[in-house]
């Protein structure tokens, strides 16, 4: 029976190709992160990250190159001509667009499945994805300093200043008396965000203990973390979170 539509990719007008190339795009990404979710949980995620620095190094020159001509990116040595010759200050700028890009995502998904479902149900499924995600970046954040297996605080305060959302969210790091490493968070784009609607504050509590526990341990297994306060939390007005780390 026909039903008067394409029955193949070649029949779609040039309006519904250009929505193909949107959908496609998005399924690379999606399945992408399909295999390092699933290899992390068979295979840990230790395997997960060691593994997907391997596949990156091949993947990414494969991908840009594959795909950049269609774009009408130039490249040089393996990089956007565009990118390869911004200048620091415009590299700055875009970091910090790309970690708000991220954020922007992070909080559409949040707010699909609250609507969808709640927010606990939400909240759970956004612990989880903290939790991968803070080891991953503490992984490669490690890796890209070359602090070893037994930096100990000092290694963590330098891997917390390159965290994503220390580039669009304001910190600062000091030393208590008794030698643990206090990082407190001054301001917070979501929390911010959510003050100047006369908001309560998002009680992140739960998801800030995994995330601040698996990205100091993944620097130094021996760091221990305790939160001293964070929403539901009553925090003090000139912070948004504190935690306190401390060597076992």
């Amino acid at each position: 029976m026909q039903t008067g539509k394409p029955t193949d990719v070649t029949e779609l007008s040039r309006e519904g190709l250009l929505e193909m190339v949107s959908l496609l795009l998005g399924d690379v990404l999606v399945h992408y992160g399909m295999w390092f979710t699933e290899t992390v949980k068979h295979m840990g995620v230790r395997t997960a990250l060691e593994r997907e620095k391997e596949v990156l190094k091949q993947y990414y020159p494969l991908a840009a190159n594959r795909l950049a001509p269609h774009f009408g990116i130039e490249m040089t040595d393996g990089l956007p001509t565009a990118l390869a010759s911004k200048s620091r200050e415009e590299l700055l700028l875009l970091i910090a667009d790309i970690a708000k890009t991220w954020l922007t995502g992070d909080g559409l998904w949040f707010q699909a499945l609250e609507a969808k479902f709640d927010m606990n149900r939400a909240k759970v499924v956004n612990d989880v994805c903290w939790s991968h995600f803070a080891h991953m970046e503490a992984f490669k954040i490690k890796q890209f300093l070359e602090l070893g297996d037994s930096g100990g605080l000092h290694a963590l305060e330098q891997a917390l200043s390159l965290r994503i959302y220390s580039t669009i969210n304001a910190y600062s790091t000091s030393w208590d008396l008794d030698g643990s490493l206090l990082f407190k968070m001054t301001e917070c784009r979501v929390q911010s965000a959510r003050r100047r609607k006369d908001m309560e504050d998002y009680p992140c509590k739960s998801a800030g203990i995994i995330e601040h526990t698996e990205f100091a341990t993944e620097i130094d297994s021996r760091i221990s973390t305790e939160c001293v306060w964070c929403p539901p939390d009553r925090v003090p007005d000139q912070e948004f979170c504190t935690w306190r780390f401390r060597m076992n």
